[in-house]
């Protein structure tokens, strides 16, 4: 359940920012990952890793953004204010 929560709620936010979801929306088929696609998205992996926001890239799809049972709502909300801070400078 809280997993579902956060998949939902990282959507919600991408989708506020503006960002490009290439996940499924259904929960039953996404299971735990949301993946965000945002220009220069190898780059923006780049610096969210400096920043210790651990995310994985992948090419032609976006940055996959994988909550795990240790993840918080905050840390949620941060992973995506910080690709925002990055793209929108």
């Amino acid at each position: 359940a809280k997993s579902v929560r956060q998949t939902e709620r990282l959507i919600e936010l991408a989708d506020e920012a503006g960002f490009q979801v290439r996940s499924g929306r259904d929960p039953r088929a996404r299971g735990g990952v949301v993946v965000v696609d945002v220009p220069n998205g190898r780059d923006v992996t780049r610096e969210l890793a400096r920043r210790e926001v651990l995310v994985d890239y992948r090419p032609n799809a976006g940055i996959r953004i994988s909550p795990h049972f240790y993840t918080s709502d905050d840390e949620v909300y941060r992973v995506i204010e910080e690709i925002r801070s990055i793209v929108e400078p």
